[in-house]
């Protein structure tokens, strides 16, 4: 296979890693809601749980919640495609902090599917305890700590893992380690979500703003492919990139 058709599909791969993974956060996360409106966890159960995470799917359908977990969950390794072609924006691939980035990535696309996933349980617990009688709540609330705490783990540790190393990228591309542009080292996904954060603040309460809340990073993922199929086009016409 020619290279310049491995990085056409590493691309459309990529993609659609992305937009499956923006459709699974909209669908089990992508919810506005105002935590007043459930005393029972604003306020009876308060100091026992993460009140916005409890919250925050209770109004998603079991199907809409286990829909939005799985097509992202079972879609992660479309994103491992994409993370080949950041690395091939290296100048020398084989030095230790090409390798290093390259592998970090992989390792946050591994432990993306369960962190993902988590959420579906997360809120199927919390949507039961808020549908059930009182008497069955103290172990219901001790189950969905257990939950919660699982989702910390995972979640938090591939999004920390991911954030950070494209940190590390962004610095090694203002370094002039890649073949990018300096300035490209503030359009990373971790720049353009945080570039996101203003629209947070000034979208009034709505649907659209919970599925950019839940869906920012993904989004961003989606734009950086893009970005990257841009220059890669880019270099084909003026010099070509070397394999």
């Amino acid at each position: 296979m020619k290279y310049q058709t491995k990085i056409k599909w590493a691309l459309i791969s990529g993609m659609i890693g992305a937009i499956c993974w923006i459709i699974g956060d909209v669908y089990v996360a992508g919810f506005e809601v105002n935590p007043a409106d459930y005393p029972l966890f604003s306020k009876t159960y308060a100091n026992q749980v993460d009140v916005g995470l409890a919250t925050l799917m209770l109004e998603g359908s079991t199907n809409r919640l286990m829909f939005g977990a799985l097509i992202a969950a079972m879609t992660a390794t479309l994103f491992l495609p994409g993370v080949w072609l950041v690395y091939q924006y290296f100048k020398e691939k084989s030095k230790w902090y090409a390798v290093g980035t390259y592998y970090l990535l992989v390792i946050s696309v591994m432990l993306m599917p369960l962190g993902h996933a988590v959420f579906y349980f997360t809120g199927e617990i919390y949507k039961t305890i808020y549908h059930t009688d009182p008497i069955a709540h103290p172990y219901l609330l001790q189950t969905a700590a257990g939950f919660q705490k699982a989702m910390y783990i995972t979640w938090g540790t591939a999004i920390i893992i991911m954030l950070v190393t494209y940190l590390v990228f962004s610095v090694l591309v203002l370094m002039g380690k890649t073949s990018l542009p300096k300035w490209v080292g503030f359009i990373s996904p971790l720049f353009l979500t945080i570039f996101q954060l203003p629209l947070k603040v000034i979208l009034p309460s709505s649907a659209l703003k919970g599925w950019l809340g839940a869906a920012a990073f993904n989004i961003s993922y989606l734009i950086f492919f893009l970005l990257l199929w841009c220059f890669f086009r880019k270099n084909l016409q003026n010099e070509g990139l070397g394999s």
